[in-house]
């Protein structure tokens, strides 16, 4: 192919793509089914990384968005693919990773949802559907939630400050009552009966 057939070529696939119909604006998702926290997720096309959107962090089995925007095809077509690049606490390591999005559900396009499982890999989908729906083209249906385990150990922690609270007031209740107003005593011995009762909640207690 001549140097000339190839810039008429190049010319007309970026004529093409200003076309409307051919690309639309997307807001980005993120969904998150895993239990790390993502500290920086974005999304670029291949070999252009001055196309990129995102940058959100979202909590361990969170979900976030809507940014505004990306620019995806219209059309799906069998090659289209897209390069999710995040960052997982604690590893301070930033990962690209290029990701095929599968067929858009009714051959429509939508909102671009970038995807972060459980095993640290990360997916891609394009749809005007959420993923509660049975329309929804994700791997994973419904939105994240937090495994027991999970929930468990935040408990676990909530309750470990909790008792750290409550410890530091009864010092300094201990440590200042000579000094302190009747006024402030009974305020402080209130503020300390409600974290007991928060404590005794937490241990499941009555």
């Amino acid at each position: 192919m001549s140097a000339l057939l190839k810039r008429q070529l190049l010319r007309g696939l970026l004529l093409a793509a200003c076309l409307p119909g051919v690309v639309m604006a997307a807001s980005i998702q993120v969904l998150n089914y895993s239990s790390r926290e993502v500290d920086y997720i974005a999304v670029e096309n291949p070999g252009n990384t001055n196309s990129g959107g995102g940058g959100d962090s979202i909590r361990p089995y969170g979900q976030g968005g809507s940014i505004c925007c990306f620019s995806v095809p219209e059309k799906w077509h069998a090659d289209l693919k897209v390069v999710v690049v995040y960052q997982l606490s604690p590893d301070p390591t930033f990962h690209r990773e290029t990701v095929s999005v599968p067929s858009y559900p009714d051959g429509k396009g939508g909102d671009i949802w970038l995807i972060v499982y459980e095993d640290g890999s990360v997916g891609a989908v394009v749809s005007h559907y959420g993923p509660s729906r049975p329309e929804w083209p994700g791997k994973i249906k419904g939105y994240p939630v937090p495994t027991k385990e999970y929930r468990d150990e935040r408990r676990r922690q909530k309750l470990k400050r909790e008792k750290a609270t409550l410890l530091t007031l009864e010092r300094v209740l201990l440590r200042d009552i000579n000094i302190l107003s009747v006024e402030d005593i009974k305020e402080t011995q209130e503020i300390i009966e409600f974290q007991r009762k928060l404590i005794q909640s937490l241990e499941g207690k009555p």
